[in-house]
């Protein structure tokens, strides 16, 4: 809704260079003219000062004389805001004190910020208010308040616009072409910055998936270089497992035809170590009776060492005797054992199957080698699937990222052309192309007839300024006065939505403030 701002009058004491009190009846046209040091850009600061505490740029400001004496800066705007008057005040004592007012009553300075707030934006204001300041400011600013009422295009209005395919076709008849209909259909879920923090970044999809997609095809190069180390084996998976069938029969054939022989050989070897065994055997008892055969008696009491009598003697002798009887009825017994294996083990004949045998483990190799083939196959099979289905996903992430940068690069194109047709000889630029992203990044710089702002002479910078402060009118509806110093320099028309103050150098001047009021008004004028 628009608002509108008439200054009424301007009340100033000790206002920089101002000594004493000057006043200003703001007519439709307010002209300040003098010699250089008058205080001309002083009266435009007034207003300003007295709403934000700052000069016509924004930059905080005192006021405070340097060159004179001084009880108090003051400095009052009677303004109507929308028909109904109102007066704002500022005031810095001899200590150095502030204060504010609100029509002649005291108000707190945070009140008092709160209510000039509420009636417009500081930006908004010192831009139409001074065509120079927005100049002033960063980049970032300037883009922001260009767009601060601009509404960007709709999604279907940038999917349409990417998919068109001549100028003149209509809205109507756009089909989507693949990567806005994609778009159109990621877009109901998620927002656009969020499908690129899904697929784009660090730790997005195309990442992840790019490395998992070198992964896998190292896997598939590692399989198939242990596959093809293998003996050629012709044919696919079904044809290798019919050769695996048929070498387990041919083993299968083979173990049936010598498995008596197996059994027989089996039996042999088993009478081998038990006649090795038996042997073992016989050979210890003969050495246990041999030894007990050499032993001397021993004929002396073991305790006294007195020669034994014949009786005891003869009770040692007997004992020796009874023991080689023993051990000789131990070892005919195992010597009876081995001769009954030695006749057995005559009696089975070893049957040679070592020709069988290594037919045996021949197949058994080459079906290893076969079984090996088949799983090596389908790994490498398996694995290449991985890497295809991880190919198409990439792709995937690949195309929405693509589609993402044309919607913006779209979105752009349609935002500039709508902010663009605001202007007549202003030329702006709200985005940057960057060649090593590929993508479209947010910037500002702005022109006229070619030329950057700080190459305008100032009467060029005065033309671009009023002419964005109708951009800026257009936008938010705001009505201020504007304040135009150096005004000599400008040979174009003036055209604002009201009031004009201007402010020109007259050498050897003093300082002459004049009033003009348009129409059936009448005019005023005073000379400082």
């Amino acid at each position: 809704m628009a608002k509108h701002f008439r200054f009424i009058r301007l009340g100033l004491r000790n206002f920089a260079g101002l000594e004493g009190d000057t006043a200003v009846e703001y007519g439709d046209i307010t002209k300040l003219s003098g010699k250089n040091g008058e205080g001309k850009t002083s009266i435009g600061t007034g207003p300003v000062w007295t709403f934000c505490g700052t000069d016509i740029n924004g930059s905080k400001y005192n006021p405070s004389p340097t060159t004179y004496e001084f009880d108090r800066v003051y400095s009052a705007l009677t303004l109507e805001v929308d028909g109904e008057q109102i007066e704002f005040a500022r005031e810095i004592d001899e200590k150095g004190k502030n204060a504010t007012y609100i029509n002649s009553v005291p108000t707190k300075a945070k009140e008092y910020e709160e209510v000039v707030a509420a009636l417009f934006d500081k930006e908004d204001f010192l831009a139409m208010y001074n065509p120079g300041y927005f100049f002033t400011q960063h980049w970032t600013k300037q883009r922001e308040q260009v767009l601060k009422y601009s509404v960007p295009p709709a999604k279907s209005e940038v999917l349409k616009a990417m998919s068109r395919t001549s100028p003149d076709e209509k809205a109507k008849d756009i089909k989507l072409n693949p990567a806005a209909a994609k778009l159109d259909e990621l877009m109901k879920k998620h927002s656009l910055d969020d499908l690129q923090k899904i697929h784009g970044g660090t730790g997005g999809q195309k990442s992840k998936l790019e490395k998992q997609h070198i992964a896998a095809q190292s896997r598939t190069k590692t399989l198939q270089e242990q596959l093809d180390r293998l003996p050629e084996a012709k044919g696919d998976t079904e044809a290798l497992q019919a050769e695996i069938d048929s070498a387990t029969k041919q083993i299968q054939a083979i173990e049936k035809l010598t498995e008596g022989a197996a059994e027989s050989n089996k039996k042999r070897a088993d009478i081998e170590a038990r006649l090795q065994s038996a042997r073992q055997s016989v050979d210890a008892a003969k050495d246990r009776y041999m030894k007990v055969y050499n032993e001397p008696i021993d004929t002396t009491c073991p305790a006294c060492k007195r020669p034994l009598d014949d009786n005891a003697a003869k009770v040692v002798q007997d004992s020796k005797e009874q023991q080689k009887a023993e051990l000789r009825a131990e070892h005919a017994t195992l010597l009876e054992k081995r001769k009954a294996l030695e006749a057995e083990l005559e009696a089975i004949e070893p049957i040679d199957i070592s020709e069988q045998q290594n037919q045996i483990r021949e197949y058994e190799e080459q079906r290893r080698v076969l079984r090996e083939k088949v799983r090596l196959q389908q790994e490498v099979a398996d694995a290449k699937k991985a890497e295809d289905d991880t190919h198409t996903s990439l792709k995937e992430s690949i195309f929405i990222l693509d589609a993402i940068k044309a919607y913006r690069a779209k979105e752009a194109e349609l935002q500039a052309a709508k902010v663009q047709s605001l202007f007549t000889r202003l030329k702006i630029r709200l985005f940057k192309y960057v060649k090593t992203s590929g993508e479209y990044e947010a910037d500002f710089s702005i022109q006229m007839d070619g030329k950057d702002y700080v190459s305008l002479s100032v009467g060029e910078k005065i033309t671009a300024g009023l002419e964005l402060i109708e951009v800026l009118h257009k936008q938010s509806g705001l009505i201020v006065p504007t304040f135009i110093d150096g005004i000599g320099e400008y040979t174009g028309d003036i055209a604002v939505y009201d009031q004009v103050i201007t402010a020109r150098a007259v050498k050897g001047q003093e300082l002459r403030i004049e009033s003009e009021v348009m129409g059936d008004g009448r005019e005023a004028e005073s000379t400082v």
